[in-house]
């Protein structure tokens, strides 16, 4: 190839090369298209990935599989065992000792064999429990009460794990509420510093309108970015939360329009001391008192098994087999008081777990009651700052129109402004406070948020 043509394919390889660069940097420089999320895309991403939902499950497949051993437990039972013994040899003997019993033979011979020194023995059982004085049945009522005491502590870890994610989502759209209300704010203290610009270059009013306009307009931009930096912290929350990275962008498909709540407050509170999964546990544990006071009385009842077995034995050339079976009963006595006192440790957790349940709905009252009074009060606080911004719209409108016609001042413009900006935070709050409270009710009945 000659000079030139190498030249060529140089310049032809830097140029592929520095348009791949380009191609990798514009790919690097393009943000990630945001994920799109809602409510109900949190409750299911934060019940498959957060690890203190996974932890409670390990709890309900534990009990799974104490119920599993407690029912096997009335299932016949097979073993088999073997051995092999190994003894010391023992040579075989002949003895010869004269007759006596008569003339003919004259002697009599005695022939001992040697010992095998190699002995198996291999047996294969069955046994039968044919009355446990109500162990068994008790083991399996405890472990069926321990597993939906379980089932009740996995749900409840949902529902808080889900309310807590749900509440940083609507901490995110308050956060996107405060930053477009500070935007608004600021496009108007921009937009009353240009008429006071104006007005100030047609001779019409005082530089004081001027500096007064700056200055709220720098206050203005102070908020936006307090507001922007909102946002970013919202959604990182979130974010660690649904366990996923840290920077992943957002897009809410929810807003904070409010959502009414049906029924009334007493059928709530019937509701709760159904579902509530608080009082399921309770009533298992309960359960589960009742199965240990049977199963500690049946250490004073007999006990009946059935067992059978094959078994070879013998030395290793003259093997036999056998079989055998037994009728076992089993009755204790005397245990030193210890069966008593095992009932009498039942009953009283028993009575321990009534005195709870009942602590426990009073609480469970009082959680409905308070969730269904803030959401009354956030009702109320949402109408009265739903008219709060209407008015203060009204205001600036009207202040604005009077400054320019010269007969207000930039000081009742901005005082305006002010309000109206004051009164949409207080408005985005509000709904934020309504959301919240509906989400506390729905927890506190018993539901899912």
């Amino acid at each position: 190839m000659s000079r030139w043509g190498v030249d060529l394919a140089i310049v032809a390889l830097i140029v592929v090369l520095v348009g791949v660069a380009r191609v990798d940097a514009v790919s690097a420089q393009t943000p990630p298209s945001p994920r799109r999320i809602s409510f109900a895309d949190v409750a299911a991403t934060v019940t498959q990935n957060n690890l203190q939902v996974r932890a409670a499950s390990f709890d309900v497949t534990i009990a799974q599989a104490q119920l599993a051993q407690a029912r096997g437990a009335r299932q016949p039972s097979m073993t088999v065992s073997g051995s092999y013994t190994q003894m010391q040899s023992i040579p075989g003997q002949i003895i010869t000792i004269p007759n006596p019993f008569g003339p003919a033979p004259p002697t009599i011979t005695f022939a001992f064999p040697g010992s095998d020194t190699n002995q198996v023995a291999l047996r294969l059982g069955v046994q039968f429990p044919l009355y446990t004085g109500g162990r068994i049945e008790s083991q399996i009522a405890l472990a069926e009460a321990n597993l939906r005491g379980a089932q009740a502590v996995f749900v409840r870890t949902v529902q808080m794990v889900v309310f807590q994610a749900q509440q940083a989502y609507l901490t995110a759209l308050l956060a996107r509420e405060n930053l477009t209300a500070a935007q608004r704010t600021a496009d108007q203290a921009n937009e009353s510093l240009q008429v006071a610009r104006a007005r100030v270059a047609a001779g019409v009013a005082a530089e004081f309108d001027a500096l007064q306009a700056d200055v709220s307009v720098a206050g203005a931009e102070q908020g936006l970015v307090r507001a922007q930096i909102g946002v970013r912290n919202a959604d990182t929350a979130l974010n660690a939360l649904l366990n996923q990275p840290l920077g992943t962008p957002l897009a809410f498909v929810d807003t904070l329009e409010p959502r009414a709540v049906a029924g009334t407050m007493e059928a709530a509170i019937e509701q709760a001391l159904r579902a509530r999964p608080e009082l399921v546990e309770l009533r298992a544990r309960a359960e589960a008192a009742r199965a240990g006071i049977e199963l500690a009385a049946s250490g004073g009842r007999p006990n009946v098994s059935l067992s059978s077995g094959y078994e070879f034995s013998g030395p290793t050339g003259s093997i036999i087999g056998a079989w055998s079976a037994t009728l076992a009963v089993t009755l204790s006595l005397y245990d030193g008081g210890i069966t008593r006192e095992r009932i009498r440790e039942a009953e009283l957790r028993l009575e321990q777990l009534k005195v709870l349940e009942a602590q426990t709905r009073q609480r469970i009252e009082l959680d409905v009651r308070q969730a269904w009074l803030a959401l009354e009060q956030a009702g109320g606080e949402l109408a009265a700052a739903g008219k709060g911004v209407e008015q203060g719209r009204e205001a600036t409108r009207i202040a604005g129109v009077r400054y320019q016609a010269g007969v207000g001042t930039v000081l009742e413009v901005t005082v305006a402004q002010v309000s109206l900006a004051q009164a949409e935070f207080s408005l985005a709050s509000a709904r934020f406070n309504h959301h919240l409270a509906r989400v506390q009710v729905i927890l506190a009945v018993g539901g899912a948020p």
